[in-house]
């Protein structure tokens, strides 16, 4: 992805994934607003109270009707937009909670009639948004900020690259959940946090005059990996994602799980295998090809009377499939055949490309810079200001 001209920060648009594809949603603006479609000005209000959104041959805000989509809520004083949650960014329910955005919103409704609302909003204000979602922000100051510039780099890699536009047919940049990176809005935003990204302003992490896909993850367990075999989609094969050993991550006790994730086969059949074979009876599930640092790639899965057998993806096909957050890595010991279940202990948290967070937090102990904690998970790449 070629750096090009960056002079400025851009705005990006990030799909709000806690409410995405919800049939109604509650907004409000504590003021003054605006709302825009394509052909302009649609209309205008004091203050918009709690009011539902719903698509309805148009769309409707409260009690008006709008027969443009989608509509934009441009509030006249940043911070005061505001949506409401039922669930959390996993999809289980939550007691209902408003969350401030910088920026203005977008309401699309999709054909069936379920909504996607979109936060357009400054690069710089999104990143404060970001960094205390990502990172502990009692951490170090210099590991911080490379979760500030990592968090800038990818945003705008991103936002280049289009992918969620092209393959997924989003209408929007960013996912604001794991997908992507994790940007709660106003939830997070502090004075430290705004102090972190004012002093990164335009710093982004380059290779050759192009931006890296600056993957992270919380630990890596001991190594980080070769990034296009864990994060398939459309990642280049650059030395910056080649992987290095770490090791610091390896300083905290957390690293290693405290006990085995227990997964029964008959969940692994209809969760992981295509239609035709969730009847079959799981023999045996092991791990049959590793990248370099030890993180299992791949997983064969074989069937009790039949010679087949089924090979799976291990990140996409079979962590993610079973929920990542039971599963923590792919940084396994061999998988603990318990006949009707498997048991997996392993290190790590996350996937395992890009940079180790909490090795960052180690080497910023270590005295390290923000720069240089980032040329070391990305040999070759340098930290540049680009406005």
């Amino acid at each position: 992805m070629q750096v090009g001209e960056i002079n400025a920060a851009p705005t990006v648009q990030v799909g709000l994934g806690r409410c995405l594809r919800s049939e109604t949603v509650r907004v409000a603006v504590r003021g003054a607003y605006d709302v825009l479609g394509k052909s302009g000005a649609l209309g205008a209000g004091e203050d918009l109270a709690w009011s539902e959104v719903r698509a309805e041959d148009g769309l409707r805000l409260g009690a008006q009707v709008f027969k443009e989509n989608p509509i934009t809520l441009v509030p006249r004083v940043d911070g005061t937009l505001e949506v409401e949650y039922v669930r959390d960014h996993r999809g289980n329910p939550v007691k209902p909670a408003g969350v401030r955005y910088h920026g203005k919103l977008h309401i699309h409704a999709l054909p069936d009639r379920r909504l996607v609302l979109v936060n357009e909003v400054d690069l710089e204000e999104y990143l404060k948004g970001v960094v205390g979602k990502e990172m502990n922000l009692a951490e170090g100051e210099e590991a911080l900020k490379t979760q500030v510039i990592a968090a800038r780099t990818y945003a705008v890699h991103e936002q280049r690259l289009e992918r969620l536009r092209r393959v997924k047919g989003e209408k929007f940049d960013l996912y604001d959940d794991e997908r992507s990176q994790v940007y709660g809005g106003l939830e997070r935003e502090t004075a430290h946090a705004t102090k972190l990204v004012d002093a990164t302003r335009g710093m982004f992490l380059v290779w050759e005059g192009r931006l890296v896909r600056t993957f992270y993850s919380s630990s890596c367990g001991g190594a980080t990996e070769p990034a296009w075999e864990i994060m398939t989609d459309e990642t280049e094969k650059m030395p910056p994602l080649g992987g290095v050993k770490c090791g610091y991550c390896e300083r905290r006790a957390s690293t290693r799980w405290k006990e085995p994730v227990v997964v029964s086969k008959r969940e692994i059949a209809e969760r992981c295998l295509p239609k035709e074979l969730q009847a079959l009876k799981i023999r045996s599930v092991e791990i049959s090809k590793t990248l370099p640092g030890g993180h299992a790639v791949e997983v064969t899965v074989r069937f009790e009377n039949s010679s087949r057998a089924v090979k799976l993806h291990a990140n996409n096909e079979f962590r993610r499939q079973l929920t990542p957050s039971r599963f923590r890595s792919t940084l396994w010991d061999p998988l603990e055949d318990r006949g009707d279940s498997i048991a997996i202990n392993g290190r790590g948290y996350g996937h395992g490309a890009g940079m180790c967070q909490v090795g960052a937090y180690e080497m910023a102990r270590d005295g390290r810079t923000a720069a240089e904690i980032l040329e070391y998970y990305f040999p070759g790449a340098k930290v540049q200001k680009m406005y």
